[in-house]
């Protein structure tokens, strides 16, 4: 019995060992740092309706925070192992919607050292005094968060003695710092002075409301190694102690007006700098040869300023240089040997953007770079033939632009071995010749812009095995004959933009290829939610005929759609299976020959913003179901053989008469010819291949004298029918079982007969 003790006694005895050494390995959250938060959650509801930008992780929630239990293994929340202290509290993309007060309980949570509360909205907050209580934070995350107001800064406000008063920018053991994309955040810059934020290694201001000038105290940030504060309001100079900064890997001060328009010299002593973006900084001058020190760059952006004269030789030692952009400047010259490379050395440049300069001469030296990914040479004086080895890039290069230059010749067949090519812009040139079939093989392609060249062809058929085209712009070329109708059932699929004007176009519009543009009926797509076209690297673009105009397009939503088959040689009918095409906001048949009537179904056309049938001999009367297109703001049926009373109501109460000119056979508003009794437009009408067939076919008479005969003959016979029926009931009666009412008077549907008779007659 005792045995059977001391064992009893030594089980309990273990035990209650384990317990202990588990309870003081394991710490529960603080009661007092729990309630904050749970305070917090309170004050801050999950809320997706709140404007978010989330789209690289899907939003979560704060749905495991519950009174009685850890809040250590609450999601969001780190505690130190061995105090239990909250120290990181990561909130990022939480759908978090409301406003932070001074007593707010977030403030309560003094040991954090991490505090992440990017991409929610906090409902135009202030970044608060109190942010100074987190005086062991060393890394704070507020940007594109819906922030507003200014920031202490003023030097007697925030320096007394040896005591910094309650300012993010005097956290010092701020390690990062990150406020971008809060609009609303507005003041100058601090003067960082006296140790403040000395162990700052990130600091991103970019796309806020600060303002003056960049200090030149920033220089003292010593272990600084991202610097962005592009697009806010700064201007002034860049101080020289930027060159002070010697671990400076990134530096982005784009999007922002240096008046003086000198670039810094400094920026050459930044040795370690990795990325420089210094596109639209209003800089002058020639590109300083100063650069060639930065021997890390891998990333170089001067993009959208005023550099002139030619690009410098001093790339040879940008061994790791993969990005350039030196797009809209005033650059002359060819592109240096420097950039392509000497053929013994295959640089790694995945994207070249050289774009609206002045740079000319021939680009057989891009030969050398194998590894492109993209390359935008527009807009520049290039002449001569396209190279034929830009398509032997077929491992990597997805972008090819090179519209408004003077290339001339043939479109080389290599393109067509280019596989992973997105786009191909050779729009504005002087290309002549067919259109190279190997282009079939481009299986990736979403856009093809070919348009004003001289390229003679018929259509190419073939595109509608390319499931990933996007956009086809033919516009201004010499192709001709028809359009037949798409061998495959599920062509053009992804279609949202198709311009075919200004061609030798013949034969009728293919019904079956508006029925299978389905990217083009789907009118449901969620409009908040709708994105820009883009590549890898950029935004897609492309010039149309827009209401009337000639728009370019700098970035094309995914929900624009539109139709240009104008300035062609096409006759027949409109199909009525455009209709169909519900998401449609450009439609242009102008200046064709087409006839018929105006199909009904075009009123289904919701989302139609411009309609353009004129320049073609359509006939017969506009319906009345068109003025369903409320958001018409462009129609022009001018020059056609409409007849009829113009419809009114909702958006076409808003088109003027130039919209119908040319049209003889109409009347009503906005047109001065008045269409007299309105019911007009109610009353059935001769066919118009008919009227227009008997107006010549008996000269002299015109369609007046024509329907005042056939009005007088109308009435002529009612008159005798009436007589009859008054004075033959009886045989009515034996005839067609049916007895007359008389009341005295005639009958209400023979009233209205001659009533309508009459009225045609006067309006002759």
């Amino acid at each position: 019995m005792g045995f059977l003790l001391s064992n009893y006694q030594l089980t309990i005895c273990i035990l209650y060992s384990l317990i202990f050494c588990l309870s003081s390995s394991t710490h529960l959250c603080h009661n007092d740092e729990s309630t904050a938060l749970l305070q917090f959650k309170q004050l801050f509801p999950f809320n997706c309706s709140a404007p978010i930008n989330c789209n690289d992780f899907p939003p979560s929630s704060t749905d495991n925070w519950k009174e009685g239990t850890d809040c250590c293994a609450w999601d969001g929340v780190t505690c130190d192992n061995s105090t239990a202290h909250v120290i990181v509290l990561d909130l990022n993309c939480k759908c978090l919607y409301g406003t932070i007060h001074p007593n707010s309980s977030l403030f309560n949570l003094v040991h954090l050292q991490y505090l992440d509360l990017s991409y929610n909205n906090l409902n135009h907050s202030q970044i608060l005094p109190s942010f100074g209580r987190f005086t062991n934070l060393t890394h704070l995350d507020l940007s594109y968060s819906s922030l507003s107001g200014p920031i202490q800064s003023s030097e007697e406000e925030v320096w007394q003695g040896n005591n910094f008063s309650n300012n993010i920018f005097h956290l010092q053991k701020l390690q990062e710092l990150w406020l971008d994309g809060n609009r609303e955040l507005t003041g100058k810059l601090p003067s960082f002075i006296n140790g403040t934020l000395r162990h700052l290694r990130s600091l991103d201001l970019s796309e806020t409301g600060f303002t003056g000038e960049l200090p030149n105290s920033i220089g003292q940030l010593e272990y600084l190694e991202e610097l962005l504060v592009s697009d806010c309001n700064l201007f002034g100079t860049i101080p020289t102690s930027l060159g002070n900064l010697k671990k400076l890997r990134m530096l982005d001060l784009g999007g922002n007006n240096f008046i003086n328009g000198q670039f810094p010299s400094s920026i050459g002593h930044l040795k370690n700098l990795e990325k420089l973006h210094l596109r639209d900084c209003n800089f002058s001058g020639t590109i300083p040869i100063s650069l060639k020190n930065l021997t890390l760059l891998i990333w170089l952006d001067l993009s959208d300023n005023n550099f002139e004269g030619p690009i410098p030789q001093l790339f040879f030692n940008f061994s790791q240089l993969f990005f350039i952009d030196f797009s809209n400047n005033q650059l002359t010259g060819p592109i240096p040997l420097s950039i392509t490379g000497l053929p013994n050395r295959n640089k790694v440049l995945y994207m070249l953007d050289l774009s609206n300069n002045h740079l000319n001469e021939e680009l057989n030296l891009l030969c050398n770079l194998h590894s492109l990914r993209y390359l935008d040479l527009s807009n520049n004086q290039f002449g001569g033939l396209i190279p034929t080895c830009l398509g032997n890039f077929s491992g990597y290069l997805t972008v090819l632009n090179l519209q408004s230059n003077n290339f001339s010749g043939t479109i080389p067949q290599t393109f067509g071995y280019a596989s992973k090519l997105l786009e191909l812009d050779i729009s504005n040139n002087g290309l002549q010749g067919v259109l190279p079939r190997s282009l079939a093989n481009c299986t990736n392609l979403e856009i093809l812009n070919l348009g004003h060249n001289f390229i003679e062809d018929a259509f190419p058929f073939w595109l509608e095995n390319l499931p990933q085209l996007k956009i086809i712009v033919l516009r201004d070329n010499k192709f001709q004959g028809p359009i037949e109708q798409p061998r495959k059932r599920l062509a053009f699929t992804n279609l949202h933009i198709i311009d075919m004007s200004h061609n030798e176009f013949t034969g009728t519009l293919p019904s079956k290829f508006f029925e299978s543009m389905h990217s083009m009926m789907m009118d449901e797509e969620d409009k908040s939610s709708s994105h820009y076209m883009r590549n890898g690297y950029g935004y897609y673009s492309v010039t149309i005929m827009n209401k009337g105009l000639e728009m370019k397009l700098v970035r094309i939503i995914t929900i624009f759609n539109a139709v240009d088959f104008s300035h062609n040689k096409f006759d027949g009918n409109i199909p009525i299976s455009i209709g169909r095409l519900k998401a449609l906001c450009v439609l242009n048949f102008s200046s064709n020959g087409l006839t018929g009537l105006i199909p009904v179904s075009l009123g289904d056309l919701s989302e139609l913003e411009s309609l353009d049938l004129s320049q073609n001999k359509l006939s017969g009367k506009i319906a009345q179901q068109l003025t369903k297109l409320t958001f018409l703001e462009v129609l022009n049926f001018s020059q056609n053989n409409l007849t009829g009373l113009i419809p009114r109501g909702l958006q076409f109460e808003t088109f003027s008469n130039t919209s119908y000119e040319g049209n003889l056979g109409l009347c009503g508003f906005p047109l001065s010819k008045n269409c007299g009794n309105v019911q007009i437009a109610e009353s059935p009408t001769l066919p118009s291949s008919f009227s227009h067939n008997f107006k010549f076919k008996f000269d002299g008479f015109g369609w007046e004298a024509v329907l005042m005969g056939y009005g007088c003959g109308v009435l002529l016979g009612l008159l005798i029918g009436s007589y009859i029926i008054r004075r033959k009931e009886e045989w009515l009666v034996r005839i067609f079982g049916v007895k007359m009412c008389q009341h005295g008077k005639r009958s209400k549907k023979v009233q209205k007969k001659i009533a309508h008779t009459k009225s045609i007659i006067n309006c002759s």
